[in-house]
């Protein structure tokens, strides 16, 4: 699924994806990679968690501004 990073605590690696179904979605990031930033577009895969739904297998969209600049 696709969805919108909405809110994320770099110091705790946790925030809130926007799905493209409307539903919210809890993320881990990982406290020693590159922070998620609030806005980045993500592809995931949602699974249900006794807290809410999460989402799992957290991948990022790379822009074609950000593939030309790593010489992509």
């Amino acid at each position: 699924m696709d969805g919108q990073i909405k809110f994320y605590d770099e110091s705790t690696a946790w925030g809130v994806i926007l799905g493209t179904d409307g539903r919210l979605y809890g993320v881990r990031g990982s406290r020693g990679g590159p922070p998620l930033e609030i806005g980045e577009r993500v592809v995931f895969e949602p699974q249900p968690a006794p807290g809410g739904p999460r989402a799992a297998e957290l991948r990022r969209f790379r822009s074609s501004a950000a593939s030309r600049r790593s010489g992509e």
